[in-house]
């Protein structure tokens, strides 16, 4: 085996090593949001890990007009959590478009703040405390 074989195959043991460190980092905060019970779907795992993760106020009931609903979705890239996820606002409920903006604002800041740490449950958590902020500003029902 010449040298440059021997340098290519150090390399792709090195990427494979990368990619498991990875993937059990993603495993492990599925099993965080899991011991913390956070309710949320396993979408897919390979090639990149996908979860749904339902976040409401602490009022809502389906069909209320008064609590705020939605779901996230987040792709994580392969290098996670080196790369942020994308995350999508899915399913929403009583948000208003500016209440969006905020959440999407908040999202990317979260995001920033935890780069190569966990940020789903960062994520989750702070947009739970947020909506929960959002609805106790609103006027009660009568």
């Amino acid at each position: 085996m010449s040298g440059g074989e021997q340098e290519e195959k150090k390399c792709q043991c090195k990427l494979q090593s990368v990619v498991k460190f990875n993937r059990n980092l993603q495993r492990n905060e599925v099993l965080t949001l899991h011991y913390l019970g956070l309710p949320y779907m396993v979408l897919s795992r390979t090639p990149l890990l996908r979860l749904k993760v339902p976040v409401s106020t602490f009022n809502y009931q389906d069909g209320d007009r008064w609590g705020i609903a939605l779901q996230l979705i987040f792709t994580c890239p392969v290098d996670y959590p080196l790369q942020v996820p994308h995350v999508d606002l899915v399913e929403k409920r009583n948000v208003s478009s500016e209440l969006e903006r905020i959440l999407r604002t908040e999202i990317a800041l979260t995001l920033e703040k935890h780069l190569g740490l966990y940020m789903i449950v960062p994520v989750v958590t702070q947009l739970q405390m947020l909506l929960n902020n959002e609805v106790r500003r609103l006027p009660l029902p009568h």
